[in-house]
C-alpha cells in the first residue's frame, strides 16, 4: 500500500468513529475498496454499531475482504440476531466463493427460520459453484415451503451447467405448483443449452398453461436449432398470447431453414403489430434468404400499418 492509500484508509477508519451515522455509513462502503487488514479489522468492529444500517454497510463492504477474519466475521454475523443483518451477511459470504468455511456457513442458513434469509443464501451460493455440497443444498432447496427461496434456488442451478443432477434438479421444478418458480427454472435451463434432457423439458414447458412460462421457453429455445425445436417454435406462433408469439418470432430469427422462413413470412399477417414487426427483424436477419426478402417486400405495407397502430 503506498503512503496516499494509507492516508485515506486512516482517514475512513476514524470516520467510522463519527457521531454521525451517516459519515458512518460512507465510510463502511467506502472501505470495502481497501481491504488490507486495518480496514478489515474496523469494518469487522463496525459490525457492532449501534446503528443497524451501518451494521448493514460494515457486512456488505466485507464481502470484498476476503481474508479469513472477514469471513468468520460474517459467519458470525450471519448467526446474531438482528434479521437484517443476517441478510447482508449471507450476500456478502456469497463472495468468499473460494472460502469452505463461508460455503459451509451459507448452506446451515438454509435452517433459518426466515425465508429472506433462506432466499439470499440460495442466491449467494449460486457463486459457489465448485461446492457439490451447495449444489446438492440448492437442490433440496427447491422443496423449501417458500416459493422466493425455491426461485433463488433455481437461479443459482442456472450456473450449475456441468452438472447433471442440477439439470434433473431444475426439469422437476418444472412441475413447481408456482408458476413463477417454473418460469425461473425454464431460464435456467436456457443456460444448460448441451442437455438434451433440458431441451426435451423446454419443449414440453411450450405447452405451460403460465404464459411467462412458455415465453421463456420460446427464449431459451432460440439457441437450439435443430428440426424438432424449429417445428415447436413454429408451432408456437399459434399461441394466444402475443407476447408468447413474439418470443417464438425472436427465437425463430436464429433458425434460417426453409420451415422458419416460412413461418416469419406468415407471421407478417399476424393480427398483432410488434408481432409483424419483430417478424420484419427476423426476416431482415436472413441476408442469405431471397425467399425472405421477396416475402418482406410483398407485406412492406402490412408492416408499416402495425408501425402507425
Amino acid at each position: 500500500m503506498n503512503k496516499e492509500s494509507e492516508i485515506k484508509t486512516a482517514a475512513l477508519i476514524k470516520a467510522l468513529k463519527d457521531k454521525d451515522r451517516g459519515v458512518r455509513l460512507s465510510a463502511a462502503k467506502a472501505l470495502s475498496n481497501h481491504t488490507d487488514s486495518k480496514a478489515t479489522n474496523a469494518l469487522i468492529k463496525a459490525l457492532e454499531d449501534k446503528n443497524l444500517h451501518v451494521r448493514w454497510y460494515a457486512a456488505v463492504a466485507l464481502g470484498k475482504h476476503k481474508d479469513s477474519k472477514a469471513t468468520d466475521a460474517l459467519i458470525k454475523a450471519l448467526k446474531g440476531k438482528n434479521l437484517h443483518v443476517r441478510w447482508y451477511a449471507t450476500i456478502a459470504l456469497g463472495k468468499h466463493k473460494d472460502s469452505k468455511a463461508a460455503t459451509d456457513a451459507l448452506i446451515e442458513a438454509f435452517e433459518d427460520q426466515d425465508s429472506g434469509v433462506r432466499m439470499s443464501a440460495a442466491r449467494a451460493l449460486g457463486n459457489h459453484k465448485d461446492s457439490k455440497a451447495a449444489t446438492d443444498a440448492l437442490i433440496k432447496a427447491l422443496r423449501d415451503e417458500d416459493w422466493y427461496v425455491r426461485k433463488s434456488a433455481t437461479i443459482a442451478l442456472g450456473t450449475r451447467t456441468d452438472s447433471k443432477a442440477a439439470t434433473y434438479a431444475l426439469i422437476k421444478a418444472l412441475e413447481d405448483q408456482d408458476s413463477g418458480v417454473r418460469w425461473y427454472a425454464t431460464i435456467a435451463l436456457g443456460k444448460h443449452k448441451d442437455s438434451k434432457a433440458a431441451i426435451d423439458a423446454l419443449l414440453k414447458a411450450l405447452k405451460d398453461e403460465d404464459r411467462s412460462v412458455r415465453l421463456y421457453a420460446a427464449k431459451a429455445l432460440g439457441k437450439h436449432k435443430d428440426s424438432k425445436v424449429t417445428d415447436a417454435l413454429i408451432k408456437a406462433l399459434e399461441d394466444k398470447d402475443w407476447y408468447v408469439r413474439k418470443s417464438a418470432i425472436i427465437a425463430l430469427g436464429n433458425h434460417t431453414d426453409s420451415k422458419a422462413t416460412a413461418a416469419l413470412l406468415k407471421a407478417l399477417k399476424d393480427e398483432n403489430s410488434d408481432v409483424r414487426r419483430y417478424a420484419a427483424i427476423a426476416l431482415g436477419n436472413y441476408k442469405d434468404s431471397k425467399a425472405a426478402h421477396k416475402g418482406f417486400n410483398a407485406d412492406e405495407k402490412a408492416f408499416k400499418k402495425g408501425e402507425t397502430e
